[in-house]
């Protein structure tokens, strides 16, 4: 016969348990905090700028000399016809930014990366206009440049600020 009497028990034995559960409680949000700095990977875009410039038949452009915080996190380098390549981009606001520049048909390529946007006036960019789009929402700030035989794109859910650091950064490769 058992000799456990729960009148007996103290609080004691509960305290013990409770501060156990306490202490594994603290270790893991220590754990959690320590490793919750944002880590955005990032990649070199170089090559794939080097090989579009050798490879396509119209003026290749690439982001030279961004401001700090601006993080290369993708690039998409298509060679086959017609020749396109992205670039997408974290920006100092923690906004997506992509760079867009392709020998596809104008009107299709503007279309699809401006979220079917419309004209939303123009920007001025180390001396040049490009075109702003505004998608539906309005979320999707989009600049367009359309030069002979290629069309150069910044969109993403930055404004349009940002997106014209990005634009005024493009230097020919």
């Amino acid at each position: 016969m058992s000799t456990y009497n729960r009148a007996d028990s103290t609080m004691g034995g509960m305290a013990i348990a409770m501060g156990i559960i306490v202490g594994i409680l603290l270790i893991m949000a220590l754990v959690a905090n320590w490793r919750s700095g944002e880590n955005i990977p990032s990649v070199d875009y170089r090559p794939d700028a080097e090989m579009l410039a050798e490879t396509a038949d119209f003026t290749a452009y690439a982001p030279e000399g961004l401001p700090d915080g601006w993080v290369p996190t993708s690039t998409d380098l298509s060679t086959g016809e017609p020749v396109t390549w992205k670039v997408g981009f974290a920006t100092p606001e923690d906004r997506h930014a992509e760079l867009l520049i392709g020998a596809e048909d104008p009107e299709a390529m503007v279309e699809a990366a401006t979220g079917g946007g419309k004209r939303d006036g123009a920007s001025q960019v180390g001396g040049e206009e490009w075109e702003r789009y505004l998608d539906g929402s309005e979320t999707r700030h989009s600049l367009v440049k359309r030069e002979d035989g290629v069309t150069v794109i910044v969109s993403g859910g930055s404004g349009y600020e940002e997106l014209e650091v990005l634009a005024g950064s493009l230097k020919e490769v």
